[in-house]
């Protein structure tokens, strides 16, 4: 997908996440983030259209609903797109928050 063809700038980050099907648990990297989902590394594949309860590492952390968009094979593990289902004001503001910290964090490196 190019960037003209997405709604919400990408942000590059290196933060800890984790995420559950129901019946399976990953906690990894998350690799990038926006305001309609993100980029997370899993040690296996999960399939498209599989739902989701991510935790994002906002303060508090938000657990956030969304659906696998993709799975991508990276050497020994995987790379998930997982888009955002509908998200609450309180999870939006501290999304945001989570971007701006980050972006601000390399900015005055």
């Amino acid at each position: 997908m190019t960037q003209e063809q997405r709604r919400h700038q990408r942000f590059n980050v290196v933060l800890e996440g984790a995420f559950s099907t129901g019946a399976f648990v990953c906690s990894n990297s998350i690799v990038n983030i926006s305001m309609g989902g993100l980029c997370m590394e899993c040690g296996r594949p999960i399939e498209p259209g599989e739902k989701v309860t991510v935790i994002i590492p906002t303060r508090p952390p938000s657990k956030v609903k969304g659906k696998v968009a993709w799975t991508r094979k990276k050497g020994l593990s995987y790379l998930l797109g997982i888009k955002f289902g509908k998200l609450s004001m309180d999870q939006k503001r501290a999304i945001n928050e989570l971007i701006n910290s980050c972006f601000w964090d390399t900015r005055s490196r």
